[in-house]
């Protein structure tokens, strides 16, 4: 579903007079909520180097969204200040160069590295594109117009229907973040 067609639909619940450009923005916002919410897991398959400590990886992984990390059957942890001995498995990952380092580094190649982490949106959506669609699985794209729609109805004073909406599109967040916490085997 487009974001034009989003924007269509939320302006026949709640009618307005809100810029599209607004309206763009609270949907970038959606969007990134999203992901918040809805734990999308993916996996990236890495293939460790003896020796090599850093990797550089895809920008869609960020720190906060890593949840498992092995590389042969050593279980790496993230790397904390309070960590009592810090030199034993771990990882750092800089958000801003996308580099992973593993200390210590692994002891052998062609051992298999597996990291596990939740998917984020990078999309930004701009008014001059309203084509673009919401990067939330397709079966989703329709809790976007309850989302907007709230936003609307709250810009127009219309607190009931906004929380009406916000309480329509949070249930169906919820239930899909339970769903995808289902089929995650730990």
């Amino acid at each position: 579903m487009q974001i034009s067609e989003i924007i269509s639909e939320a302006d026949l619940l709640v009618p307005n007079e809100v810029p599209t450009a607004d309206k763009v923005m609270w949907l970038n916002a959606l969007n990134q909520d999203f992901f918040n919410v809805v734990k999308i897991p993916r996996v990236i398959s890495l293939t460790p180097v003896v020796d090599q400590a850093t990797y550089t990886l895809s920008a869609e992984v960020r720190l906060k969204n890593i949840d498992l990390l092995t590389v042969g059957l050593i279980k790496y942890k993230e790397l904390l200040p309070t960590a009592p001995n810090p030199l034993q498995n771990t990882y750092t990952f800089d958000d801003s160069t996308h580099t992973l380092t593993l200390r210590p580094a692994p002891y052998s190649s062609g051992l298999q590295g597996v990291l596990r982490y939740s998917r984020i949106a990078t999309t930004n959506f701009t008014a001059s594109d309203l084509s673009a669609v919401p990067e939330a699985p397709e079966e989703y794209h329709w809790t976007f117009i309850p989302g907007l729609s709230s936003f609307l109805a709250s810009a127009v004073d219309d607190d009931v229907k906004s929380s009406r909406y916000e309480a329509q599109y949070k249930t169906a967040w919820n239930k899909a973040a339970q769903n995808y916490v289902g089929s995650v085997a730990q």
